[in-house]
């Protein structure tokens, strides 16, 4: 069935994790570029997961997407998401010529136009995306919907409460695992509808 024709208001737990989940495989390919995904409250994770691709091999240029405005940022924060996330990654080790900065996104649609355009002079069939597990469907179907060509590698960050394998396991309370990826499902499922995203093919084969 296609993602926009689930109905958001009857989700189940194995609905939810085919919708968020299903189609997310570590290929361990090795690709130029890889994009980073600001969150303020999940900086660390998701640089360090980046610096650990980079420092495999499997990155060679890591852009670090984010701004100071997206809903993530709930202490006000004066620092850019991007800027934050390069300080992880230069006190890890990686060089600063090997860093592409984009300060002015504020949300998943500006990550991925913002992050592009500092790489518009070169053709790239391919691209890393690096981010939370339960993000990467949206940021794939997003480049998807605007070049279904290009071959997305996705480099899943862990939380340890929000991922494939234990969001269940919380309540539906505020930020929790349970309440993130729920929200998630029905956000795929509304872009979808509206044509924002890629139209994914779910299956719904219990």
């Amino acid at each position: 069935m296609r993602l926009s024709k689930i109905d958001s208001n009857n989700l189940i737990d194995s609905i939810i994790q085919k919708i968020v989940f299903d189609g997310i495989k570590e290929n361990f390919k090795e690709v130029r570029y890889g994009i980073v995904f600001g969150n303020s409250m999940l900086i660390h994770e998701r640089a360090t997961t980046a610096v650990l691709a980079y420092k495999a091999g499997r990155i060679k240029k890591i852009i670090f997407s984010g701004g100071i405005s997206g809903v993530s940022n709930q202490n006000n924060e004066k620092i850019s998401e991007a800027i934050r996330m390069k300080k992880v990654a230069i006190d890890m080790g990686v060089n600063e010529s090997d860093i592409l900065i984009d300060e002015k996104s504020n949300n998943t649609f500006e990550n991925i136009e913002n992050s592009f355009k500092l790489i518009n002079n070169e053709k790239i069939n391919k691209i890393a995306i690096i981010t939370s597990e339960f993000h990467l469907k949206r940021c794939m179907g997003i480049i998807k919907r605007q070049n279904q060509n290009i071959e997305v590698i996705m480099i899943p960050c862990f939380d340890g409460m929000s991922d494939s394998n234990n969001w269940f396991l919380s309540d539906n309370m505020y930020n929790s695992g349970r309440s993130l990826v729920t929200y998630e499902a029905k956000l795929l499922i509304e872009y979808a509808k509206s044509g924002k995203i890629y139209d994914f093919d779910v299956n719904l084969d219990m």
